[in-house]
């Protein structure tokens, strides 16, 4: 069968149509293998890149509990050093105003013995003669009793107060008997006199009484 050339260049078209349709197609899944394949190699990169981030952070985390462990320790060191520093600190200032004061109890029973004195005294007639020598001994005393006076002002305003022994039965925690009399109708072991007054501050004892008690015969 003989074909026209009208026929023979129709069929010749479809054939090429033909061939360049299959050769799109074959590019087509070519590219679309390679794609996929690129992808898949991507995906395992990735993958292995997040894990190696992911065990990164993870020490990163150790690290930071670590450092944050060694922080807190320092920090509860020096909690407990300051602590101890600020006790120390009290403990001396207290220490150092028991001294203190100890000093100024030693020096109002110089004073109170001196105004005592004082107060005692009683001038010869032939001293009562001479007018100097009497205004300078009540001078003195005045000065003592002031200067007292002031001493007393002073530990009251570190709130030193007096023992109340007198009257007291011996307590051995607030004093101590450094002597004994023997008194009818008083009890036994009750404190007749003070040689030395004791005395407290905020509710603790300050300096021991000495005392003198009653025990019969």
């Amino acid at each position: 069968m003989r074909l026209d050339p009208a026929q023979k260049d129709s069929l010749i078209e479809e054939f090429r149509a033909y061939l360049d349709e299959w050769v799109e197609s074959d590019v087509e899944e070519s590219d679309t293998a390679v794609d996929l394949h690129t992808l898949l190699a991507e995906m395992a990169a990735l993958k292995n890149e997040i894990r190696l981030e992911s065990r990164q952070f993870k020490a990163m985390l150790e690290e930071m509990r670590q450092f944050g462990e060694v922080l807190r320790e320092q920090n509860e060191r020096l909690n407990r050093e300051l602590e101890r520093a600020r006790e120390q600190a009290a403990t001396g200032k207290r220490q150092a105003e028991r001294g203190l004061l100890l000093g100024l109890l030693d020096l109002r029973d110089r004073l109170a013995a001196g105004v005592d004195a004082g107060a005692a005294h009683r001038p010869a007639f032939l001293a009562r003669l001479v007018p100097a020598e009497t205004r300078f001994a009540d001078s003195l005393a005045q000065g003592l009793a002031l200067t007292l006076r002031r001493v007393d002002e002073l530990l009251d305003g570190h709130q030193v107060r007096p023992l109340e022994a007198i009257g007291q039965s011996l307590d051995p925690h607030r004093m101590r008997a450094v002597g004994v009399a023997a008194v009818p109708g008083q009890p036994d072991g009750q404190v007749l006199r003070e040689v030395l007054r004791g005395y407290y501050q905020h509710g603790e004892l300050l300096r021991a009484a000495e005392v003198i008690v009653n025990k019969k015969a």
